[in-house]
């Protein structure tokens, strides 16, 4: 899953995330709303750091292991096929944003068998002084766009469709950098990229037409610019772009009609959910100065909703709750849950104590472009969540890989 860049001092303040625990009810599991109960679908080390999952129209599950690499497949009866699909060697980086981000299906996977990646490649390490004179080191790395064909529930004639990316920089570790990948109703597929933390080094580059750094890309199944792309005509842009102004390698999704909801925030605040539109310019880096305090500072399209841990304004610092996965649920199969923008949420509560917190997965209505509702369905989320074909939510916690189903006890009426 994608993990966000913390400056130095949030990591203080967070106490870091290598914990995990679920829920806060008095028998230890976790809280559900609208009566829906989670049914453990992968675990036991077999699907940590859940960072995409994808649907075959044969019924097939695919979900991909940030940190490891790896894409396995759960079969269509259920049970997790024994060895991997594939295992891709990523660049790590502290368990933040680098690694296996991105993967996707293609929309004739029946008859092509296609599955698309998007990770991180390690290049080399390098050297760099700190402020005391001493050196310190860190990676250097590259996103990367591959194209492999299923066999057998097994990966053959990997193709690399872009590699056109930036490296990552020799002054500082990368963070955000490569993010989500997704097939639009358009039949084109969408690329998330983020600003290589390099809003306070270089902070032109995220507005610089020819880079891909801070962008939405939109691209062939070949990794080739759509020629309908808002920028396509400019000989001084990457004609890949679709819209730009954004910090985080961010998580998007489609709605029902092909519109784009996709989020984003500064290093500390001001979490967005915007919609994406062709050409559009989203705010990032001009977002004011740090503690970037006023959400409606940067110039462009503005958000339709901002997100806060409990107890806190968009604006207050460490409010962020690091969305790491969208999904629409649309014509829901759930008897209480209705259509919403299913989110999940890495963090909740409030950060300055210290204490870890989980995250929860959340639904929100959507009324045009306004939201309307926002509920908690379940005290734990970390990573992706997608909605199968047949309406049923899927999510990640940082240890498993769970779906959401209904729950008949919950609806029964209470005889007392």
């Amino acid at each position: 899953m994608k993990r966000r860049y913390l400056l130095g001092i949030i990591v203080v303040l967070l106490g870091g995330l290598a914990a995990f625990a679920c829920g806060d009810d008095e028998s230890g599991g976790e809280e559900f709303a609208f009566g829906l109960r989670a049914e453990t679908v992968v675990a036991d080390g077999l699907a940590d750091s859940v960072s995409a999952i994808a649907f075959a129209p044969d019924g097939r599950i695919f979900f991909a292991e940030q940190i490891k690499g790896t894409i396995r497949i759960i079969n269509a009866d259920g049970t997790l096929q024994a060895e991997p699909f594939t295992q891709i060697v990523v660049a790590d980086w502290l368990g933040q944003d680098w690694g296996l981000t991105g993967l996707a299906l293609d929309p004739n996977f029946d008859a092509n068998h296609f599955v698309y990646a998007f990770y991180t490649e390690f290049l080399r390490t390098v050297s760099f002084p700190l402020a005391n004179g001493e050196l310190a080191q860190h990676d250097v790395a590259r996103p990367k766009i591959v194209r492999m064909t299923e066999v057998n529930g097994r990966s053959q004639d990997l193709t690399v469709i872009s590699e056109d990316f930036p490296e990552t920089s020799d002054l500082a570790p990368g963070y955000n950098a490569n993010g989500e990948l997704h097939f639009g109703l358009d039949g084109f597929l969408y690329a998330s990229v983020g600003d290589y933390d390099l809003f306070d080094k270089d902070a032109d580059v995220v507005t610089d037409l020819g880079t891909p750094v801070g962008k939405l890309l939109r691209m062939t199944k070949d990794g080739a610019a759509a020629t309908s792309n808002p920028f396509a005509d400019d000989a001084a842009a990457d004609p890949r772009i679709f819209a730009y102004g954004f910090r985080e390698p961010f998580p998007f999704a489609f709605s029902a009609i092909g519109s784009i909801y996709g989020t984003d925030n500064t290093t500390i605040s001001c979490e967005e959910l915007n919609v994406i539109e062709a050409g559009g310019y989203y705010g990032w880096p001009e977002m004011g100065g740090f503690p970037f305090d006023d959400c409606l500072a940067a110039p462009g399209n503005q958000a339709i909703h901002r997100f806060s841990r409990e107890g806190l304004e968009p604006n207050a610092f460490v409010s962020f709750v690091e969305v790491s996965g969208l999904a629409f649920l649309s014509n829901s199969p759930y008897a209480l849950l209705s259509d919403s923008l299913i989110v999940c949420e890495g963090q909740k509560g409030a950060a300055a104590d210290g204490t870890q917190s989980d995250g929860v997965l959340r639904a929100l209505t959507i009324s045009g472009d306004q939201v309307t509702a926002s509920e908690v369905i379940v005290n734990s989320c970390f990573g992706e969540t997608r909605v199968a074909p047949d309406g049923t939510i899927y999510y990640a916690t940082r240890t498993e890989l769970r779906r959401l189903v209904d729950d008949p006890t919950e609806l029964a009426p209470n005889p007392f």
